[in-house]
Order: C-alpha cells, then structure tokens, then sequence
C-alpha cells in the first residue's frame, strides 16, 4: 500500500493531507447542509447530495493526481492557447450562457449536456498566462513594468467578460493578477494606477445603474453593498448576512455537532454561499480555526514550493494559482462573518458545486506538479553531487 501511494501520490506531503481532510470534511458538510434541500427535490434523501459531491470529489483527486504527473512545462506551452480558448468560451456563455440565479454563467456542452462555468476555466488559463509573461520579463536585461501591458490586456478582457454577470468573480480574478504582478517587480505606480481606476469605474457603474440597462445585475451590486453598510439593527440588513451570524454567534467554541444546525434550514445556498456559517455553527470556534488553517498551511507550503523552485515560470504559477484559492476561501469565510458583501464565491474543496470542485483540483494538481519537479530537481542534483565527491 505504502509502495503504490509513494509511486502514485508525489510532491508536497503536507498539502496532500490539506488536500484529503477538506475533502472528508466537506462531505460532512455538505450532507448536513443539503438536508432542505432534498426535502424539496429528493423526498428527503440527502444521501443523493451527498453521493453527487463525493463522486465530484473523487474525480476531482483524480485529476489532482493525474495532473501532478504533468511536467508544469507544458502549462506554459499552452498557456496562451487555453486563455485565447477560455476567452472564446466566456463571449459564448455571455451570448447564450445557461441562466442560474439571474446570471448567464453557465454553458452547456452540446449531446452531452453537460453544463459547466468557463469562468472557472479562465482563471486557470489567466493564472498560467501571467506566470508565463511575467517569467519571460525576469532577467536581467528586462525591464519587469513591459509585462503589464500584455498582461492587463487580457485581464481587461477576461474581467470584461465575466463582470456583467458575475461581479465578485471578475473582482477576484482582477485582484489576484495584481498581487501576483506585484510579486514580480511590476512597479507599484502601475497596479495603484489599475486599482484607483478600476475602483472609480465599478463606482460609477454601480451607482449609476439605472442608466446602464445591458448592466441588469447592476442594482443587485448596489443593493448589497448598501445593506452591508446598513447597522445590524436595521429594517433593511441583509437577510442572508443576518442568519449567517445567527448561525455562528450560536455555534459556540465547539458547536452544536454534526447536523444539528438550525440555520440550514434557512440561509440560501448553506451548502455552498455560506457553508462556513453552517460548520461554525455546527462545530463551533474550534471548527471554523481549523477550516482557516488549513487554507493558511496550504497558503504556506505553497510559498515553500516557490522557495524551492529554480525557474521563474513554476514560481509565479504556484503563487498566482496559490493566491487565487486562498483570496477565494478568505472571502468566502469573510462574507459568512459579515466583512464583505454577499458576493456568491464557494469555499474551495469544500462548498458543493461541481465546476468549481474540478478546477479547484485542478489547480492544486498544478501546484503539486511544482512540487513533485522541484523534488525530482533535487535528487538528480543530489545524485550529481555524490557522483562527483566519489
């Protein structure tokens, strides 16, 4: 057993254990959350909820493994070409998407009927494409700041793309490509230039909705953040937010156990907006420190990994793909808690959804590819050394 596990599962130990008690947990999780909603589409029968997120999961940890064994040589190869790919999906889902919660977001693959989110696709493509940019603009004879441009290119489109129907996704994606920019000497001047501006467009788009008919989702935006700002006492605090912290200021330091929540059987989407809420409540405090950790540990052997990296390219993908799931885990838990807006973003690994389970493995599957290449790296150097020293 041990032999096979050795010859199958390589790279960073560490993140592989994140990687399978998120998994567990989660189908724990999601089989107490869902309970509502069997009742109203299965008779009850959470085991079905439960069933379709564990057999995501374990497609997802096949593709982990599968994609593990890739060289990340060939993520830059194509790099360019699965974002050029994503790009033409995403004006696709904008034309003829499938409409889920007021939102083109989804397409459908024709015979098969299979329906998944591009967006997703695209932060991976972007991720790789701005880690191969930026890789491309780290020696000594260039300059860092001739990346932006390229790169700002397709972050405006691919934003572009997803921010009429998905604000808080756009949002991510945008933030991200400039953290990661920062990482690689992009001058600061730009990326406060880039913020400054977007901050004053998003402003004036949301605020001036009514003017901006193709923006349907506009005053959706603008109701929710004017509820966050609304005191917890107001007639107009939003509703979603209001049980979220009811769920957890209930929770306790340990909780009131596995499926004993009351606000599932309240708060929309408990298995996946506010699935955070739902484990405090259910396994308290001590629950909700250890969901967090393990996001901050993946977060931290990732920078591991970059640390071990000898090229620039495995570098700024591990981080970009690694700050890419970490923001999006802060800001979920961070919506459950009332820090932000409701913005609609999973908790990855753990929320139930089957887009974004895969490509949340899939890009740990990339991190993991690092991982396993800097090992293998190592011992042929260590190999040399001890060739030479004989």
């Amino acid at each position: 057993m041990n032999e096979t596990l050795r010859k199958y599962i390589k790279g960073d130990r560490i993140i592989w254990f994140v990687i399978i008690a998120l998994a567990v947990f989660s189908s724990l999780v999601v089989y107490s959350a869902t309970g509502n909603l069997a009742y109203k589409h299965h008779d009850g029968n959470a085991i079905y909820y439960l069933f379709r997120h564990a057999k995501f999961l374990m497609v997802g940890i096949g593709i982990i493994i599968a994609v593990h064994h890739l060289h990340y040589k060939w993520f830059a190869r194509f790099a360019t070409v699965f974002l050029y790919f994503s790009e033409a999906l995403l004006l696709i889902t904008l034309l003829t998407g499938v409409s889920l919660n007021q939102a083109s977001r989804w397409l459908t693959l024709p015979v098969v009927g299979i329906s998944f989110q591009p967006s997703e696709l695209a932060k991976l493509a972007l991720m790789m494409f701005i880690a191969k940019v930026l890789a491309q603009h780290q020696r000594d004879d260039s300059n860092a700041n001739d990346a932006f441009k390229p790169i700002m290119i397709h972050v405006g489109i691919v934003c572009g793309l997803i921010f009429k129907e998905d604000f808080s996704t756009a949002g991510l994606i945008g933030a991200t490509a400039l953290i990661v920019m920062f990482i690689g000497r992009v001058s600061l001047k730009y990326i406060l230039g880039t913020v400054a501006a977007v901050l004053i467009f998003v402003t004036v788009i949301i605020f001036s909705s009514e003017y901006v008919p193709f923006l349907h989702r506009a005053s959706t935006w603008k109701a929710r953040i004017m509820r966050h700002m609304e005191d917890d006492d107001s007639n107009t605090a939003d509703y979603q937010s209001e049980r979220s912290k009811m769920a957890i200021a209930t929770g306790g330091v340990f909780g009131k156990g596995p499926g004993n929540s009351h606000q599932r059987y309240f708060l929309p989407h408990p298995y996946s907006d506010f699935v955070f809420a739902i484990i405090t409540e259910e396994f308290g405090l001590v629950g909700a420190l250890l969901v967090m950790l393990a996001y901050l540990i993946l977060l931290f052997r990732s920078g591991v990994i970059v640390r071990a990296s000898t090229r620039t390219f495995p570098a700024f993908l591990v981080i970009g793909l690694a700050t890419l799931l970490s923001v999006q885990a802060f800001i979920n838990m961070g919506v459950a808690v009332g820090v932000f807006p409701v913005t609609g973003q999973p908790l990855p690994l753990v929320s139930m959804g089957g887009t974004s389970t895969l490509f949340t493995c899939l890009a740990l599957g990339a991190i993991l590819s690092v991982s396993r290449n800097n090992m293998k790296e190592r011992s042929a150097l260590e190999v040399e050394e001890n060739i030479e020293e004989q």
